[in-house]
């Protein structure tokens, strides 16, 4: 593994850093009693919302800045959003201000270390580390939410620790990447496919089910009588499976080609069905379900983007197609909530509604396919 691609992956095990957050909703709502769920699952989903600014950003950002520092800007907003909660966690905003932060880092980090892959690599080279880089997000998802399940123990403003991790990438990015920039668009302006605005809007719709298991895995475990450490092994279980998606990406890619996204899109159907059973062998599996469906569809759904334009445009591409995600993300609690209440639903039912959200994307999906053959290459 060269120098380049060291960097990269390390880079990329910071894409699912947010994940450190989802063990400790059920801990840090009980040191919050007064205040609304709603307002304690904002604290997850600032972070998607904040981090599609820095997404949109990074397109003419990467014009002027090389990708390399881009990334150490990142790691440093995520240092601070973890040393912020770390030392002041008294009030609500408080953890708002940290969730910006990281937001505004991740953010730079997903679009930038993406256009460093479609930068570096072509062809079916580029699909490969596309599945490396989904095994390295996924130890870093592992990582983080394995590492505050345990420091939540103590207490859960240990958990914002994690975030320290940056300081190490960042010296590993200053030693092996070399300050390229992306290519600068060239004087004919090219258009955008609309395929890449309709994936785009099927991925806020896919982020919308998905994000339910970051919000509310915590408290449903907490409903049926299971502590942080429990909530961090399946955060992790969440997070891990995306080693073996990683390694079977290629493969994936070629047996479903251009169904590739449906197809995950119908595996995390399935996973929020068994995780709303309350058995907890099933939860496992179901957890496991959906991070092999979040692993496989989005490095597979960036490398689609990124191949449906030229290398000039391909940052913007993937920041549409992640930028939807996360607004996605965002909107989640919002909606599944709303839906939630017209039901009288209560924490393990809005898995259940999660997981029939998920089957109409899936069709839709389907239906409406945006990628072509020619996006596979």
């Amino acid at each position: 593994m060269n120098k380049k691609l060291i960097a990269i992956m390390t880079l990329s095990m910071f894409l699912l850093s947010y994940m450190a957050l989802t063990p400790i909703v059920a801990n840090i709502y009980n040191s919050f009693p007064n205040e609304k769920l709603e307002n304690i699952q904002i604290i997850v989903t600032l972070i998607p919302l904040f981090s599609v600014v820095t997404m949109f950003l990074c397109n003419p950002l990467s014009k002027k800045i090389s990708m390399k520092n881009i990334g150490i800007i990142g790691l440093i907003l995520i240092t601070l959003g973890g040393a912020f909660t770390y030392i002041f966690h008294r009030y609500l905003w408080q953890l708002y201000v940290s969730s910006i932060l990281l937001g505004l880092g991740i953010g730079l980090i997903n679009v930038i270390s993406s256009s460093m892959i479609s930068y570096y690599f072509d062809g079916e080279e580029k699909m490969k580390v596309m599945g490396y880089q989904s095994i390295f997000v996924s130890i870093g998802g592992t990582l983080f939410s394995y590492l505050s399940g345990l420091l939540a123990k103590i207490n859960w403003p240990y958990s914002y620790l994690c975030f320290f991790l940056a300081l190490i990438v960042i010296v590993i990015n200053i030693a092996f990447l070399p300050n390229d920039k992306l290519e600068s668009e060239s004087k004919t302006k090219e258009k955008l496919p609309k395929r890449i605005y309709l994936l785009g809007v099927i991925s806020i719709l896919f982020f919308i089910s998905i994000n339910v298991f970051n919000t509310s895995i915590a408290l449903l475990l907490e409903n049926i009588g299971y502590k942080s450490d429990i909530s961090g092994l399946v955060t992790a279980i969440y997070t891990l499976i995306g080693l073996f998606a990683g390694f079977i990406l290629n493969k994936v890619v070629k047996i479903f080609k251009t169904n590739t996204l449906t197809f995950a899109c119908a595996i995390a159907t399935i996973g929020f069905f068994l995780i709303a059973t309350k058995q907890i062998i099933l939860i496992f599996i179901g957890s496991a379900l959906l991070g092999f469906a979040f692993a496989t569809r989005n490095p597979a759904g960036i490398t689609f983007s990124a191949n449906m334009v030229t290398a000039a445009k391909s940052a913007l591409a993937i920041a549409i197609f992640n930028g939807a995600g996360q607004l996605g993300a965002f909107l989640s609690p919002y909606i599944i909530n709303f839906i939630s209440n017209l039901f009288n639903s209560n924490i393990v039912t809005t898995f259940t509604i999660s997981g029939i959200f998920m089957l109409i994307v899936t069709i839709i999906h389907f239906l409406l396919n945006p990628i072509k053959k020619e996006d596979l290459k």
